[in-house]
């Protein structure tokens, strides 16, 4: 099934989440970034994601060149730019690219209602679809570094990640686990959950972009 429908609809939540806002508002969950920064991210991403772009995504220059070179636009000119990449990227959402779409909007969406104040859509389709490709990402991880295997438990299910029987348990929400596994939650914010085993064991492998974030992050 195509993953256009979710994603399309996340769109347009957040245009409907920051019209009529401060378009300079800071978004602490990505630092140094405002409103208007957050939605040019996603249509110049959403740019690279079509030209197969992907310089600097470990080192996060990916996004912060993004960014960077919209520095003059408006919060209309972001709009107008995602409007046109999305009518671009149509194929992509019916390719294993769909899901990894799916996970960076929705995160973002979270980002942006927790600058605005604005919490909502935690137990929803989306979040549950924005954790299918970071949950192969951390399985085949954990797989290739020989991580115990961990079981997780969420409200509509469990999955286990890692090859063999568990050693230990997570028990979470999604929205909690992709707000983890995405780099907005620290360790300790991250160890406080309701584990069954050392949280220390998978820590490190649970961090979808190699670190978790250096101090709390409450929303």
């Amino acid at each position: 099934m195509t993953n256009a429908p979710i994603y399309d609809a996340t769109k347009q939540r957040i245009t409907e989440l920051v019209k009529d806002r401060d378009p300079q508002t800071p978004v602490a969950a990505t630092p140094g970034w405002s409103v208007k920064d957050v939605v040019a991210h996603l249509a110049g991403g959403l740019r690279d994601f079509v030209d197969r772009r992907f310089d600097g995504v470990e080192s996060g220059e990916w996004g912060e060149r993004q960014v960077r070179d919209r520095k003059d636009n408006s919060l209309d000119d972001a709009f107008a730019e995602w409007d046109a990449n999305r009518e671009r990227a149509e194929p992509l959402f019916d390719s294993p690219m769909g899901s990894v779409l799916i996970a960076e909007v929705v995160a973002h969406e979270h980002d942006l209602r927790a600058a605005l104040g604005v919490p909502g859509d935690r137990d929803s389709l989306a979040v549950r679809a924005a954790l299918t490709k970071p949950l192969q990402q951390l399985d085949q991880r954990m797989r290739e570094n020989e991580v115990p295997a961990l079981r997780i438990t969420l409200e509509h299910g469990d999955r286990v990640l890692g090859h063999g029987e568990p050693a230990g348990t997570l028990r979470t929400t999604s929205f909690e686990l992709m707000r983890a596994i995405g780099g907005r939650r620290s360790v300790d914010q991250i160890k406080a959950l309701d584990w069954d085993g050392d949280p220390d064991t998978w820590i490190a492998a649970l961090a979808l972009f190699g670190r978790h974030r250096p101090e709390p992050f409450e929303e």
